[in-house]
Parts: structure tokens; sequence; C-alpha cells
């Protein structure tokens, strides 16, 4: 499908919901509101978060919702999130796919997202990120983050510009790594490519230039490649299972830099509100 025609689906579809934006402040369940179902909702003008289908057939609207309600729950417990929950509203909406699941050449799917990018396997990306934020914020104009639910469980993800997971079991985890480069602007703290090193809050390309050093709780460590040489510089220890960040290992804790540069990007949009 050509891009001018995905457009013109997309206005279609834009219309067809358009009347459930008015209706998303009613509980779940509602009348009316079975394409946007509001998992948390603090007031208006707060943080909106939503997560989107990818891959759901229609008859499979049941096991999105089941699975945004998990994926809610997880992130709105887990720190430094858990400190703004109530800065948050968290939407459901359902995006109904032709086909069900992706994969690496892509399906026909409503965001056309591929299950393998730049050669890495895990990593999801939507064909055209501009039309995901053009729909999602044709229903929901205030809409800060878009994490589209990834209907394979398979593990993988993404994170950036827009936040994606699959349905593995460790998908919670999952999303708040990923909430971590889209929230926090923070980069891997484990080597895959090149292409991914930069200046991040948690990653210096030169260990004199680390903005964290000095932090209690952090060090100024060398990212490694396969062949020994140091890519980058990180705030936590890689070859020591108790010093790993969550951006290095799922099921760990988020460290005191990555920490802090979630906690300030939410408090400057919780002051942006002004609320």
């Amino acid at each position: 499908m050509g891009k001018e025609s995905r457009i013109r689906r997309l206005q279609r579809l834009s219309a067809r919901t358009a009347f459930a934006f008015f209706l998303y402040l009613l509980p779940a369940g509602t009348a009316g509101a079975q394409d946007i179902d509001t998992l948390a909702f603090n007031g208006e003008h707060l943080i909106d978060l939503v997560f989107a289908a990818e891959g759901y057939r229609k008859e499979e609207h049941g096991l999105f919702l089941k699975e945004a309600e998990r994926l809610a729950r997880y992130f709105l417990k887990t720190p430094p999130f858990n400190e703004y929950s109530g800065s948050f509203n968290v939407f459901a909406v359902f995006t109904e796919s032709e086909e069900s699941g992706i994969s690496p050449q892509g399906k026909n799917t409503f965001f056309k997202v591929r299950s393998e990018n730049f050669g890495i396997e895990r990593l999801f990306i939507p064909e055209d990120i501009g039309l995901c934020h053009e729909f999602i914020g044709s229903i929901i104009p205030e809409c800060d983050f878009i994490c589209l639910c990834v209907n394979t469980e398979e593990y993988g993800g993404g994170g950036g510009e827009i936040t994606l997971v699959s349905r593995h079991p460790l998908a919670g985890e999952i999303l708040v790594h990923e909430l971590g480069h889209s929230i926090g602007g923070l980069g891997d703290e484990y080597w895959c490519s090149d292409d991914f090193l930069g200046e991040f809050p948690n990653m210096a390309l030169e260990a004199g230039k680390a903005p964290w050093a000095g932090m209690p709780g952090t060090g100024v460590y060398p990212l490694k490649r396969p062949d020994g040489s140091i890519a980058a510089y990180i705030p936590c220890q890689t070859d020591n299972d108790s010093r790993y960040c969550r951006m290095a290992r799922l099921g760990k804790e988020f460290c005191p830099v990555c920490k802090k540069a979630i906690s300030e990007a939410l408090k400057r949009l919780v002051e942006a509100s002004g609320i």
C-alpha cells in the first residue's frame, strides 16, 4: 500500500473513531468506547501515554486490551515512573490489522512493523513513525508517548520517537527499558552496533566527558565491543552482575544516572502542564 493510500486509510479510521475521543474520559467498557479504553486517568493536560495495537485482528481485541492493561500496571509501579503515576493518563487504542502478528518482511498490519531492522532480529520499527503520530494524534491530540503493543510472543521491542514491545513474558521489563529511551533519552548500556553509540545522559564517547562523573553510586566504565576495544563509557560495570543497570540487562533497577534522567524528563513534562 502506498503512502497516500495509507494516509486515506488513516483518515477513514480517524473519522470512524473520532467520536471516541470525546468519550475517552468514560470508564473502560462504556458504550461508545470500543476503540479507546481508559486504563488510568488523573486529569486533563497531564502526561498521556497511549498503547496502540499492532498485528491484532478484530477478534483479538480482547487479547490486546489484556496485554495493554498488564503493561500499564507494570509501568506505573516501576521506579522512577511510579513517582509520577498520578501524573499519567494511560489509554489503549485498538487499531485493527488484516493479518495477525508481524514478520521480518512485514505483514498486512496497521502500522507495518517489521521484526528485524538494521540486521537486528529483535529490533521492531514501524514503516512510518510519522504516520503513527499522525493517527494517534488525530484521536488524542495531547498524546506525549506512543507504545505499539506488537502481537508476537517473540522477544523484541524498540524505543526512541516511538516505543514498541512484544507479548513476550518479559514484556513489562522490555517496556520500561524502551521507555528509558523514549522518555529519558537514554542509550543502551550494551553494545550491538556502533550505529547506536552517542552522547546520552548515560553514555559518553570520551571518559573525561561523562556528564555523570562524581555522582554517588556510579563510575565511568568502558563499554566494550566483542573484539575488546572500547566503544564508549557508561555509569555501571557490565562485567559485574550486581552493578548492571536496566539499560544493560532486564530485571535490574535503573542506575542513579538513568533514574535521574527519567525523573527530570517527567518533572519537565509535569511542570509544563501547569498542574
